[in-house]
């Protein structure tokens, strides 16, 4: 994923027929799924301690749910966000402890970052419930990661990749905005796996496209589910 410098968003959707041979090179990675009315929107790189509950709000507004994908040290700055993002019936999953770029780390080292923060967002998640748990979802900063990383974690974890990347994180201003959810409507299938930012980075972007791309879902007649029991497209 290119970022600010360049503008550019690439690839801004993965086409379906690749998936099969995506899953194969990377072990363990889900890139869409087989939901027939529903889309799955992911956040990662949070939870922030604004933006985060603004995020919460608008899908509770319209009673859809999603999945987020957590910084370990982000998660263990702000344990209350994580709670409240699992008392609304959201997805958990793990993004490295410190935002690690797979290509740039080693196997181990990336492969053990990967399970602590999968392991924050279970135990920080679900406090309520008086018990800690790993949760069994990752997603890999950048969308990059080596084959040998991804088949280490694949026991482990569904490594969730996408089909649409909104891009949200190279948009700026008014015409950013324009251009993220005209991108967003034109590459959303059902079943995709959208990928979102709840950082400070996208927050003007994220406040204007996210309310306007929420109430176009539901003129298609979808709505966003957490991957948490959706139907894995073979």
């Amino acid at each position: 994923m290119k970022g600010l410098k360049s503008g550019a968003v690439w690839p801004a959707r993965i086409p379906r027929c690749l998936h099969p041979l995506l899953k194969a090179w990377w072990p363990g990675t889900l890139w869409s799924t087989s939901s027939p009315n529903a889309v799955h929107l992911t956040f990662d790189d949070g939870p922030d301690p604004e933006l985060t509950p603004w995020v919460l709000a608008q899908l509770q507004a319209r009673d859809m749910t999603a999945t987020f994908f957590v910084v370990g040290e982000q998660a263990q700055r702000h344990p209350h966000v994580l709670e409240q993002v699992r008392e609304q019936g959201h997805a958990l999953g793990g993004h490295t402890m410190r935002h690690e770029h797979g290509w740039r780390t080693g196997k181990q080292e990336y492969v053990t970052s990967a399970l602590q923060s999968m392991a924050v967002a279970g135990e920080l998640g679900v406090r309520q419930a008086g018990a800690g748990k790993t949760v069994a979802w990752f997603r890999p900063p950048y969308g990059k990661f080596t084959r040998a990383q991804a088949t280490a974690l694949a026991p482990h974890a569904t490594s969730v990749m996408w089909d649409v990347l909104s891009g949200d994180y190279a948009a700026k201003g008014q015409a950013g905005a324009e251009a993220v959810l005209k991108r967003l409507k034109r590459h959303t299938r059902a079943g995709s796996i959208v990928v979102f930012h709840d950082s400070p980075k996208c927050a003007e972007v994220l406040h204007t496209v996210l309310p306007a791309y929420l109430e176009w879902l539901e003129a298609q007649g979808w709505a966003s589910v957490a991957l948490e029991g959706a139907p894995v497209r073979s």
